[in-house]
């Protein structure tokens, strides 16, 4: 059977999601290399550090460029959970960028052109 896996941050949160019973998933109860696993730690991490508990309304990242990095670096992530998971499983990413979940790469393809342009 497909297990279905979402890519998403959330807030004091494993970035790993069930898409069936919505619940989130720790990294190391899948088939998943130490290194990979680190990232998605590290990840997760990053955006824990954007929220202010006294003041959760004002979350967001210092700067468009730390978004940029961001977003990219959860692409990355998507990319190499298809890899090492296989076709057991169905992974979609949910971009920050486009505030949805997606499914193929070229959906992203709006993005890729935004982060170009913010960059040059």
């Amino acid at each position: 059977m497909l297990q279905r896996i979402k890519l998403m941050p959330d807030y004091s949160c494993y970035p790993l999601w069930d898409r069936d019973d919505g619940g989130d998933v720790e990294p190391w109860e899948l088939p998943l290399s130490e290194a990979t696993i680190e990232r998605l730690l590290n990840w997760q991490k990053i955006y824990d550090g954007i929220i202010d508990w006294d003041d959760p309304a004002a979350a967001g990242f210092a700067s468009v460029q730390e978004e940029i990095v961001f977003e990219r670096e959860g692409i990355s992530l998507w990319l190499q959970l298809q890899k090492e998971l296989g076709d057991e499983y169905e992974i979609v990413y949910f971009s920050q960028f486009q505030q949805r979940v997606v499914s193929h790469l070229d959906e992203l393809e709006e993005i890729v052109i935004l982060q170009k342009a913010e960059i040059a």
